[in-house]
């Protein structure tokens, strides 16, 4: 019985793809013939040329992974040669240091992987950099493997994969560590299973259908307050009047509107609200907005039924949530954003808890 596969794709046109299959008491590899078929391979990751994927380690406001993504898209728009259209972004989790991983390639070369997969006749269930499938060494030493003609480099804060010439002179007379042959497929192995980053995210991802898409999408009050102030000193939403594809739409247009690089982006409406929330010097409605529609949005299970912007600089909102530990998340959240969270009334009724709060930034 196969556990897990790695499909490794090859970096260049005349190079056969790789199969890795780790069978729980021994480990495999072999050469695919082109377009050959692969029956109960088991779950398939897909290994991607790092040479045509770069990651970073970025600090990154606290938020979903959609939001993560819109701010280093932000970030990333004047050093990028490639558009909006044609950029592929994710984001995986955070260092020792609180630097989120970012990974970013084009979004052509991503469906092109995909699609060789598909040849072979498997769909995957991930999709990693080679590079970031090497270990992190716990000294901090670099690590090399070797993966067909090119070589895969990882130490803390650095990863990346290059032909060996240029990836000598990256550890030329530096203390290394060379992993090669069986120990390199187990240590590949091990990285597939505990993944660092997946590039199957936003156009890519599978979604399921229970998502919910309405919380993100009121991010573009924020960015429409930032603009307008004066017009939305009073701002209530009842979140049953749309439905969430309504809402959504409403969304991408107002953000498209407010910041017209939004309509190149994933999430249109965090991308709007980054923007604008960097070109503004204040602690006005828009960033407090901004800030507690992330901390909401990163509480699975939590929806936000009515916001409310008051005289006093407070934001006046209820939510609905399941458990009164989501509560406590969302506390924890306040407190790493600077908010001060104020619980005024809680009622349960039909397995659903509803609280009405008061957010303002803390003194």
């Amino acid at each position: 019985m196969t556990l897990l596969s790695l499909l490794i794709l090859p970096a260049e046109p005349d190079e056969p793809a790789q199969l890795l299959q780790d069978f729980g008491l021994s480990v495999t590899r072999r050469a695919l013939a082109p377009d050959e078929q692969l029956d109960d391979a088991g779950p398939v990751i897909l290994v991607a040329p790092g040479q045509d994927v770069v990651a970073r380690w970025m600090d990154l406001p606290l938020g979903s992974a959609a939001q993560a993504r819109s701010a280093a898209a932000f970030r990333l728009e004047d050093e990028v040669a490639l558009g909006g259209d044609d950029l592929h972004i994710a984001v995986g989790g955070a260092d020792a240091s609180g630097r989120t991983l970012v990974a970013w390639t084009a979004r052509e070369a991503l469906q092109g992987w995909l699609d060789a997969a598909q040849a072979h006749g498997v769909k995957a269930d991930a999709v990693i950099p080679d590079y970031l499938l090497l270990p992190e060494d716990e000294d901090g030493v670099l690590v090399v493997g070797q993966l067909g003609r090119r070589l895969a480099l990882r130490e803390p804060g650095r990863a990346l994969s290059a032909d060996p010439d240029l990836a000598a002179l990256l550890f030329e007379d530096r203390e290394h560590r060379y992993i090669a042959g069986k120990d390199l497929d187990i240590q590949l192995i091990a990285g597939a299973r505990s993944p660092v980053i997946n590039l199957l995210q936003g156009r890519f991802a599978v979604r399921s259908s229970g998502e919910q898409k309405g919380v993100k999408r009121l991010a573009l009050l924020a960015a429409a307050a930032v603009l307008s102030p004066l017009l939305l000193l009073v701002v209530q939403i009842a979140h049953d009047q749309w439905t969430a594809s309504a809402l959504e739409r409403r969304a991408a247009k107002l953000a498209v509107s407010l910041v017209p690089q939004a309509s190149r982006y994933e999430d249109a409406a965090g991308y709007a609200v980054t923007r604008l929330a960097a070109g503004q010097s204040g602690q006005g409605f828009g960033e407090l907005a901004a800030s507690y529609l992330s901390m909401v949005e990163a509480v699975p299970g939590v929806t936000l039924d009515t916001l409310v912007y008051g005289e006093e600089g407070a934001i006046r909102s209820t939510i609905g949530y399941a458990n009164y530990s989501d509560m406590d998340q969302l506390r924890l959240g306040a407190k790493r954003l600077g908010l001060e969270l104020t619980e005024q009334s809680t009622a349960s009724e039909g397995g659903r808890i509803s609280s009405d709060l008061i957010v303002r930034r803390k003194p």
